[in-house]
């Protein structure tokens, strides 16, 4: 007799058991589809490129379904759009679902009780997929990686910021560090307006020798709307920073003092307020190149994109790819491979110093901008259909340990709704305290994690941020806390 009460008790489930399944199966297939829609790719005219391939840290598939999200967003042409159009998209799922189980419920309620349910059920939704994806931000859950085969390659970030920025989060070390796992060999550190920020410090730690190489740079505004990273291969220079009240033709006066007096090379950093006049003026000042893809900024104009490409073409301008990474995030999808002739063999200084090189001669041919996908501004259509093109995308992505992950996670999940359900408690409330509840704790540990960052410096950026985190986890596992708490006075009392 129990055993014949289990199994209509289990039959209550056996839809939404073959939803799951159908769903875990779709998403095997597409993984296993051949088509790779992260490349890499030449970033200037997005073909594949040979001799190199993108990989992922193993470890992450141990917690893929969490991480899903931000790795959907962050793939996207533009994260800030695609981000914006998902949450609108859980807002107004949520809500229906909401209004619909109120329905469901067959309460007897009336219409504005039923919409308060569902604007309950979407605002609970949408703040939580945010706090998820801070979270996700806040730990820094490593994305792609590039390998190489060739070793005349150098695979280079020109454009990077750490904590000595007023809005940098990362230590120096924290910042080659995150490099380096991301597969890259030779990284700019462009302060703002603070050139050798670091060879005093790094000079003394042997920890930095096993890192990336660094080369000593700056961000500065050169010019009316004109901001550009100086890279100088003489650690030992002393460069003059532009200051307002400067000469009038203040990109070329700097860009002459960059060649000069530390033998660098200067890259305009190519936002959205520049017009496509402007890049060819640049030119004529001396810049060495531009960037064609910025991973902090992705949503590059068409027409400044198709100037660019005229620049690179007809006048051999170098187009690069940076990452103008702040600490925020672990996820780039962008890295500059620079061909170099015994690289592998080159010092440490001598590899800066051939970087900077290839970047003056102005050949297109050796610096090559490599993207993970497509980066740009997307179509209307793709833009609001954001959340299931970009889910598409992201199940073509995985690997088979991903998609195994996914299968461990939903059954694991489902077995803990059917046993929730089974003993009188509300599974979805349940099992979404506890979601948030653990969100709570990772946003106070990655706070005090980033509290460490600027040890010793001046950091109050740094350190607002990690407060910030800290206080959103506080508030976060007291509310999950307390929403448990209820839930097992009110079974108890029932």
């Amino acid at each position: 007799m129990v055993f014949q009460k289990d199994i209509e008790f289990l039959k209550e489930y056996r839809n939404i058991a073959c939803i799951l399944a159908f769903a875990l199966v779709v998403l095997s297939v597409l993984s296993c589809l051949p088509y790779a829609p992260q490349g890499p790719f030449d970033a200037r005219d997005y073909t594949r490129l040979a001799g190199m391939r993108l990989e992922q840290h193993l470890w992450t598939a141990l917690i893929e379904p969490l991480t899903a999200p931000i790795q959907v967003i962050a793939g996207a042409p533009d994260f800030s759009i695609a981000g914006a159009c998902l949450l609108i998209w859980v807002f107004l799922g949520a809500g229906a679902l909401g209004i619909f189980s109120e329905i469901r419920s067959q309460s007897g309620k009336g219409c504005p009780a039923i919409l308060r349910g569902g604007l309950r059920s979407a605002f609970a939704a949408v703040v939580t997929l945010m706090l998820l994806i801070f979270f996700l931000v806040m730990a820094r859950i490593p994305g792609w990686r590039l390998i190489v085969e060739d070793p005349d390659l150098i695979v280079a970030d020109l454009h990077s910021h750490t904590v000595k920025s007023f809005d940098g989060l990362p230590s120096a070390k924290t910042n080659l560090e995150w490099h380096a796992s991301c597969g890259y060999s030779l990284v700019g550190l462009t302060e703002h307006d603070f050139l050798f920020a670091h060879d005093t410090e790094t000079a003394a730690d042997p920890d930095f020798d096993r890192l990336p190489v660094f080369i000593s740079g700056v961000e500065a505004h050169a010019g009316p709307g004109v901001m550009v990273a100086a890279l100088c291969a003489d650690s030992h220079a002393r460069l003059i920073v532009p200051q307002i009240g400067e000469p009038l033709d203040l990109t070329s006066w700097f860009t002459k003092h960059v060649h000069e007096d530390c033998g660098g090379a200067v890259i305009v950093v190519t936002f959205n307020n520049l017009k496509p006049a402007d890049i060819s003026r640049l030119v004529d000042d001396g810049v060495d190149g531009f960037e064609l893809v910025n991973c902090g900024h992705p949503g590059l104009r068409p027409d400044l994109r198709r100037e660019l490409l005229t620049a690179w073409r007809s006048r051999g301008i170098v187009l690069v790819a940076s990452t103008d990474w702040h600490g925020w995030g672990g996820l780039t999808r962008g890295w500059t491979v620079i061909r170099t002739p015994g690289a592998s063999s080159l010092s440490r200084s001598q590899l800066s110093v051939a970087a900077i090189s290839k970047l003056r001669e102005r050949n297109g041919a050796d610096v090559v901008p490599v993207v993970a996908g497509y980066m740009g501004v997307p179509s209307r259509a793709r833009a609001i259909f954001s959340p299931v093109v970009e889910t598409l995308r992201y199940a073509q992505e995985l690997s088979p340990a991903r998609v195994l992950s996914w299968w461990i996670w939903v059954w694991a999940v489902f077995a803990l709704w059917v046993f929730f359900r089974r003993i009188g408690l509300d599974p979805g409330s349940v099992l979404a305290s506890l979601l948030v509840g653990l969100i709570g704790l990772g946003l106070i540990f990655a706070g005090l994690s980033l509290m460490g960052e600027g040890a010793g410096q001046s950091a109050p950026f740094s350190v607002r941020v990690a407060l910030v985190s800290i206080a959103s986890g506080a508030l976060t596992l007291l509310a999950a806390l307390t929403a448990g708490l209820l839930m097992w006075r009110k079974g108890r009392s029932a």
